[in-house]
């Protein structure tokens, strides 16, 4: 991903399970594509089910998801799926069989991604989104690299309100629903409805970009391999579409929304009008650190 002044961007979205996304006229290179393996899990139908995303791509190539089953001996690939994308997430699934399993993806253009392992009893379903019909993304891939205004982190940034999560009814921080406020002003004059700032999209947001600086890293995959679906998805948000931003070291609200809308592949999904929540997560230690969590139900 582009830098400029150590002030850096980042974005995904999905829509149902193997639907392609129209790649944004953002400055995206080959060195910003990527895969990520997203960790088998056990659906309401008794299938084995697993994922693969490619994100930050500027061509096409056949991507292809794998599910392996961990056993004594070599491990052996028991289902296999693939499809030609440019970005876009792909699921390939299976009778269950109780086991261990992971997943392991590749795009055939050296790019590889493997998940964590991980035990599935077939009698305990994973809350996962149903894979429906949905609203397609507005041309947003699934993360890709792209230029930021000069902001450096190191910069000192005005005082802003703890970045904790507020108690009783209140959704956000101040400094996270200006970040709201400014967004939709930014979609008002894109002709889009106002986004309601969710708790859950919020929750997962916050706890992201909280991650994010705990680590010491900048992605959309956590440490723990999840993806931010996963993340929107174990926070309850049950998603129809949904998309992330993320950005590190913008000093305030203003400046980390100008940063998006400068860039076409985050503006994009600020002015995706199908979307109808946000979660805005704000983490000033080490970033600071910004997440941007978009939904539609």
């Amino acid at each position: 991903m582009n830098r400029a002044l150590g002030a850096v961007l980042c974005l995904g979205s999905v829509a149902a399970a193997g639907m392609t996304a129209a790649p944004a006229q953002a400055e995206a290179w080959h060195a910003g594509c990527r895969v990520a393996a997203a960790k088998p899990y056990v659906s309401v139908d008794g299938k084995i089910r697993a994922a693969g995303s490619r994100a930050g791509c500027v061509d096409n190539a056949r991507f292809r998801v794998r599910i392996v089953k961990s056993r004594p001996g070599p491990d052996r690939v028991i289902k296999s799926g693939s499809k030609v994308v440019r970005n876009a997430r792909v699921t390939v699934a299976l009778t269950c069989v109780d086991g261990a399993y992971y997943s392991v993806v590749t795009d055939y253009r050296g790019h590889v991604s493997r998940s964590k392992p991980v035990r599935l009893d077939c009698d305990i379903p994973t809350p996962v989104p149903t894979a429906t019909s949905a609203p397609r993304p507005s041309g947003a891939p699934s993360a890709v690299p792209s230029t930021a205004p000069a902001m450096s982190p190191s910069a000192s940034a005005p005082a802003a309100p703890s970045a904790s999560p507020t108690s009783g009814s209140a959704v956000g921080t101040a400094i996270e629903n200006e970040v709201v406020r400014l967004t939709n002003v930014e979609r008002a004059k894109a002709g889009c409805g106002p986004l309601k700032h969710d708790a859950r999209l919020r929750a997962a947001a916050y706890a992201h970009s909280a991650d994010m600086s705990a680590k010491n890293y900048f992605d959309h995959t956590s440490k723990d391999g999840r993806s931010f679906a996963d993340r929107i998805t174990a926070a309850g948000y049950t998603w129809r579409a949904a998309a992330e931003n993320i950005a590190k070291g913008y000093g305030t609200a203003q400046a980390v929304v100008q940063g998006w809308m400068n860039s076409p592949g985050h503006r994009q999904n600020i002015l995706n009008c199908n979307y109808t929540d946000i979660g805005v997560g704000y983490v000033a230690a080490g970033g600071p650190y910004w997440t941007q969590d978009f939904g539609r139900q």
